[in-house]
């Protein structure tokens, strides 16, 4: 949920959200709507990175949630690593239109999960989402049954079918992940305030 004024309120955190995938797949039109609720019909390749950030509010608590739209040229390799430092979560997008695409999230996954680990020492959030939604039937959108079947085999935590046009789980999908993120902090800090009280 955007929080538009901020005032004097502060930031409880910080969190580096990676927008990853084949090109094409619509990660800047996804980062846009979610950012901006704004689409546009045409956006040139994204080359190297593109940054957006945006407040959030989660339990009352304020987040700044930077969002780094990674180049799908890049190919599971050099750049995703380079900025991989520091995430705390990820969002592995394909286009719903092409079964290629999804096939490859598994690959974009494998060199994220190879780059960067979560506080924990586990791996990153991440949360598979296929985007271009409406340009499927109705009846396709509606069934996620293969798509979770697919998400829980790869080890994904979570699955979406979105649409920047629409705004279809748009919000949700990065509701997801962030509850996801902040949940596991919250983990990690109950587990080290248990060991500092024995």
């Amino acid at each position: 949920m955007l929080e538009q004024n901020t005032d004097d309120r502060t930031i409880t955190g910080d969190l580096k959200i990676l927008v990853i995938g084949n090109s094409g797949a619509g990660k800047t039109s996804f980062v846009n709507k979610w950012t901006k609720d704004k689409f546009e019909e045409v956006y040139k390749a994204t080359i190297v990175s593109e940054y957006s950030s945006k407040v959030y509010k989660y339990e009352d608590k304020l987040y700044k949630i930077n969002l780094w739209d990674i180049a799908g040229q890049d190919h599971f390799a050099s750049v995703t690593k380079a900025f991989a430092k520091g995430a705390h979560g990820c969002i592995t997008m394909s286009d719903a239109t092409q079964q290629a695409s999804l096939d490859q999230t598994v690959k974009w996954k494998e060199s994220l999960d190879d780059s960067e680990t979560f506080a924990d020492g586990g791996k990153l959030p991440n949360v598979l989402v296929q985007n271009k939604a409406d340009l499927l039937k109705n009846n396709e959108i509606k069934d996620r049954t293969e798509l979770e079947k697919f998400s829980k085999k790869n080890g994904f935590d979570a699955a979406f079918k979105t649409s920047a046009k629409t705004g279809l789980n748009i919000n949700e999908s990065m509701d997801r992940l962030i509850e996801i993120i902040i949940k596991r902090n919250k983990d990690i800090s109950a587990k080290e305030m248990n060991l500092n009280r024995n």
